[in-house]
């Protein structure tokens, strides 16, 4: 499913996308520059700060799956 998702980039290049985006895997994406500017006031990390949360909960969540995986197997083994 093709997507049009807003974001920004920075004087330094750096792109920040306003939302979260939930593909279910791992997709390729092309980037569009329009020639507008915008004025920014802190909201060129909302995008980024909101994928590193959800980035961590994943992380967490895998991490936990991983934790009760090899406690059932020591129970088993025990």
């Amino acid at each position: 499913m093709i997507q049009t998702i807003e974001a920004v980039i920075d004087k330094q290049g750096r792109v920040s996308v306003k939302g979260k985006i939930k593909t279910g895997k791992v997709r390729r994406a092309l980037l569009t520059i329009l020639d507008d500017e915008i004025e920014t006031k802190g909201d060129s990390m909302v995008g980024s700060i909101e994928i590193i949360d959800d980035d961590l909960e994943n992380g967490s969540r895998e991490i936990t799956d991983l934790f009760n995986r090899s406690l059932d197997r020591t129970e088993t083994e025990i």
